[in-house]
């Protein structure tokens, strides 16, 4: 009798530890694939597919951890009820706080505003007239001047000038740096593994860490070269920093 006591026990045991928990993954917009869930008890592992979808075997009070190089990580104690209903787990992303880069524009002359700079010249030239009545009245002689044609000389002088137009700003997107790296003689495979030291593996997640910080199209013309290799020197170095520190945690 006491030897089917322990049997009993065991399959008991044994059917326990072989339970299942189903889940999914999400954030504030939608569902997240390849987010790594690890069950610390039994050191299991897996990850959530394309659908935010993942399931791990698990026992009463073992405890899961939820990681993502992007998304901040979650524990979750396994309780009984957690067997018979999906878990639903939301993560919330991971402020980028790293210092912006600062990239050095080429000197660029503006146009000042025609309206604006003709009005303030007549204004100060008037003014003048008001306070030194004596410098500005009509010479005898032939080669007087006559103030008024001044103004009107010097008003002509800005008709002509083009306006500056600001061209507007297009947000760099993944494809853009896909395309770079298949058609650029600089900006290669080589570029990405050997100087800036990213691995294969790796790589596309380096193209969104870039792409999240909204950078401007206009950093993939022919004169912004310098400014691309610093500002892909520096999110190398931070992106492989943030690599480090997500493998020392395993």
């Amino acid at each position: 009798m006491k030897n089917l006591t322990l049997l009993i026990v065991f399959l008991t045991s044994c059917f326990v530890s072989a339970q299942t928990v189903n889940g999914i993954v999400y954030d504030s917009i939608t569902t997240i694939e390849n987010i790594k869930i690890t069950n610390l008890s039994s050191k299991q592992m897996t990850a959530s597919d394309v659908n935010g979808r993942f399931s791990i075997a698990g026992k009463i009070g073992d405890t899961l951890h939820v990681s993502s190089l992007f998304y901040n990580e979650q524990k979750l104690v396994l309780k009984d009820y957690h067997f018979h209903e999906s878990v639903v787990i939301e993560l919330k992303q991971v402020l980028n706080t790293l210092d912006e880069v600062q990239l050095i524009e080429p000197y660029k002359e503006t146009l000042a505003n025609i309206n604006v700079v003709e009005t303030e010249l007549k204004n100060q030239i008037l003014a003048d007239i008001k306070n030194n009545p004596h410098l500005y009245s009509k010479q005898p002689t032939a080669g007087g001047i006559d103030i008024i044609q001044v103004i009107g000389l010097i008003a002509k002088l800005f008709e002509n000038k083009d306006k500056y137009i600001e061209p507007p700003f297009i947000e760099l997107t993944f494809e853009d740096l896909e395309s770079l790296f298949e058609n650029s003689s600089i900006f290669n495979r080589r570029f990405l593994t050997q100087d800036l030291a990213i691995e294969e593996e790796y790589i596309p997640l380096f193209f969104e860490f870039i792409i999240k910080n909204k950078l401007d199209s206009k950093l993939l013309e022919k004169d912004k070269e310098v400014d691309l290799i610093e500002l892909f020197v520096q999110k190398g170095n931070a992106f492989n920093k943030i690599i480090a520190d997500f493998k020392n945690q395993q």
